[in-house]
């Protein structure tokens, strides 16, 4: 049976953000409960990328402006004919639990765990590549000889302090996505552009096709249009525009 595979293109920063962080966090959740030292390495990567971009001081309010917008928008769709009521009553909840508990915490999101020795050392070294080597930083490489349970212990009770960003940023963009009915159209030539409807904000495209097909799709655009090309990869070179029409499914996530 054919796959699907989906390309997607953020329209503003606040979104690219949360994408971002929704990427970190599940190559994080890959790696956290793998018994090598690899795998501890490469999920407190995740989690020290994660930190810098928690860093930027107005994210927390971002983050409650958006949770925020999305309750107030679903909450005036309670009396709407066709509706759940009960699961929208669920996502309601849901949104109310991240603003409370986002209210709740103080100072910097994340800062509980800057604090921590080790993972201050590794942010400090973060900025030079390849900079948490043994001889750079003997004192990681004592920690990761530690045994796996131990590492894995530590490094989930790290992960857990980062849920109060995980949960709403995941909630935020599941919502998001599944606002909008994909409609079935065709890329003439490998190549579809469309403007976008200036009275409502297009905050996220979504293109879908099937997987067996032999491009991908670059998107592009900003908040008045967008394009599609669909490229051929080459084994030498950049790709190349396919010359075939080739349909495709469109999200354009505006909630």
């Amino acid at each position: 049976m054919d796959e699907i595979v989906t390309y997607e293109l953020p329209l503003n920063e606040r979104i690219r953000t949360f994408m971002r962080l929704e990427y970190l966090f599940n190559q994080a959740s890959y790696t956290l409960r793998g018994y090598s030292t690899w795998d501890s390495r490469a999920t407190l990567s995740s989690l020290i990328d994660i930190l810098e971009l928690l860093s930027r001081s107005d994210f927390k309010h971002e983050l409650l402006k958006e949770l925020e917008y999305l309750h107030n928008s679903l909450a005036g769709l309670r009396d709407t004919p066709g509706v759940d009521v009960e699961q929208l009553t669920t996502v309601l909840d849901q949104l109310s639990d991240s603003i409370s508990s986002l209210h709740q915490s103080d100072g910097q999101l994340g800062q509980q765990l800057r604090n921590n020795e080790l993972i201050a050392m590794l942010l400090q070294r973060s900025a030079v590549i390849g900079g948490s080597c043994r001889f750079d930083m003997p004192a990681y490489h004592f920690w990761l000889q530690q045994t796996a349970e131990s590492r894995i212990q530590k490094i989930e009770s790290w992960y857990e302090e980062l849920k109060i960003v995980n949960r709403p940023v995941v909630l935020i963009l599941g919502i998001l996505r599944e606002s909008a009915n994909p409609v079935k159209l065709q890329a003439e030539s490998g190549f579809y552009q469309q403007s976008l409807d200036p009275g409502v904000e297009t905050k996220l495209i979504r293109v879908s096709i099937n997987n067996q097909l032999p491009y991908f799709a670059e998107l592009s655009g900003g908040k008045h249009r967008f394009t599609i090309r669909f490229l051929e990869p080459r084994d030498s070179g950049r790709p190349m525009q396919t010359n075939d029409n080739v349909n495709f499914e469109l999200n354009c996530c505006s909630l």
